[in-house]
């Protein structure tokens, strides 16, 4: 075939394809009028179309959305505590190093804020949907997930927040529960771990009893925290806690966990960027760092290896083995931005026993427990020096690095960050994340709520 029949045939063809486009389109036009929107989308799915088939993708979306909003709170927590600090250029990052945490209009804590709105939203309603579709599951395991991703909302709302929003529906504006109401968060928490158990238990998922036992003692334990710090709000003069319902799910926990057990949030492509990423933040644009009383480097850069390790084992003397792994895994630029975040763990149960036989004066149960914490990554064991009470510290700071509980530790022990300036709040009172100047100024019910509150107004505990 020649070059120039080959362009006749081809050109034929586009003629022939123009003009069945342009009988299409005449068809179309007679039909309905050039500006005509009433055009059924055959594509469209409305939610009373969801049926049991839709159990195990709503699952996986809210595990999704989970991450996301766990992702923004664990780099705006530590960069409010002492775990991270600022090493770049942008200055909301700066503020937050600094203490100032309540402010609404920070960049990184205003947009992490429809985050996690959005995940306890989103919890509620896949529970409420896979609890209709009941005996119907191919999978029941998916409502234990539910339930665990939807109380892991809850908590960290309860861990984080001054006060948030919490209404049913996810289209009407609604007013904030109050800060002197936020232990419902936790008792959610709470309820949302139990359904989880009770059901891991009878299907015989011993991973799922993991999570939901150690996510419930978790929970228990960050309701007692609150109890301290906010009723009534100060420093408390007894930080330790002791709470039954905590110890008792702890070593339920311990039961079914291997020692170095963990239970992890995973970073992939497709839910890795929420308003911002904190491996990114991190380990690309350079704009966070560990903070300097953890490690060794440049402004922006982690050294390598052990020596990128500042802070030493009180027992030892040596850069804590605990914190080499945790900065290896979040820290270093060779971590890339896809980073993971511990939700529970065997070392944190090991951390909630050790501090409640302190506060009981069990001297021989805190050295079993603080030195089954230390066992996990081959640490000498604690025999006295130094004191019980900063061994426990010391093990909670590294063994629970960017899990999103050093702010609470730096208020009930009465330690501020490094970089806290004495003019911000948090140098004085405990004082947590605002509900966002977005929500505020967007939120009509809530305006009306509290019209002498300007959106970008600190709540009460972190004004200067």
């Amino acid at each position: 075939m020649t070059i120039r029949l080959m362009q006749h045939l081809k050109y034929r063809t586009l003629q022939l394809r123009a003009g069945a486009l342009l009988v299409g389109a005449s068809t179309l036009l007679a039909g309905c009028g050039l500006f005509d929107t009433d055009v059924k989308n055959v594509n469209a799915v409305t939610e009373d179309a969801l049926n049991v088939t839709a159990a195990t993708p709503l699952v996986n979306g809210l595990g999704g959305t989970l991450h996301l909003a766990v992702n923004g709170l664990i780099g705006v927590s530590g960069a409010a505590s002492d775990e991270l600090q600022w090493a770049g250029s942008r200055e909301y990052w700066n503020l937050l190093d600094g203490g100032d945490i309540g402010d609404p209009v920070n960049e990184y804590s205003n947009g992490t804020y429809p985050y996690i709105s959005q995940a306890r939203w989103q919890g509620d309603y896949t529970v409420t949907k896979l609890e209709e579709f009941g005996a119907n599951l191919t999978t029941r395991a998916d409502l234990a997930r539910a339930y665990i991703f939807a109380g892991t909302a809850y908590l960290f709302i309860g861990e984080n927040y001054e006060d948030f929003i919490i209404a049913s529906s996810r289209v009407e504006s609604a007013v904030s529960i109050g800060p002197a109401n936020m232990r419902i968060t936790f008792d959610s928490a709470i309820a949302y771990f139990g359904k989880a158990n009770a059901l891991a238990t009878t299907l015989a998922n011993a991973e799922l009893q993991r999570q939901a036992l150690g996510l419930r003692a978790r929970a228990r334990f960050s309701r007692a925290v609150w109890g301290t710090l906010r009723a009534p709000r100060g420093f408390p003069a007894n930080p330790l806690i002791n709470d039954a319902g905590a110890n008792a799910d702890a070593a339920a926990a311990l039961a079914v966990m291997s020692p170095s057990y963990r239970f992890r949030s995973t970073s992939t492509a497709q839910n890795n960027s929420g308003y911002f990423n904190t491996g990114f933040e991190m380990n690309q644009r350079l704009e966070l760092r560990a903070g300097t009383p953890y490690v060794n480097g440049t402004f922006t850069r982690v050294a390598d290896g052990i020596a990128g390790i500042k802070l030493a084992d009180p027992v030892s003397g040596q850069p804590d083995a605990t914190l080499a792994v945790a900065i290896n895994e979040c820290c270093r630029q060779s971590s890339t931005q896809f980073i993971g975040y511990t939700l529970t763990s065997a070392r944190e149960m090991y951390l909630i026993q050790a501090e409640a036989a302190l506060a009981t004066a069990n001297t021989a149960g805190f050295t079993t427990a603080i030195n089954a914490a230390r066992a996990i990554d081959g640490k000498p064991v604690w025999a006295g020096t130094p004191t019980a009470q900063a061994i426990l510290i010391h093990e909670r700071r590294v063994g629970l690095f960017m899990q999103g509980r050093r702010l609470h530790d730096h208020y009930r022990f009465n330690q501020p960050a490094d970089k806290w300036l004495s003019q911000n709040a948090a140098t004085r009172r405990p004082c947590f994340l605002p509900i966002s100047f977005d929500e505020r100024t967007q939120n009509k019910v809530l305006r009306d709520a509290q019209p002498t509150i300007a959106a970008q107004d600190r709540p009460e505990a972190c004004k200067p």
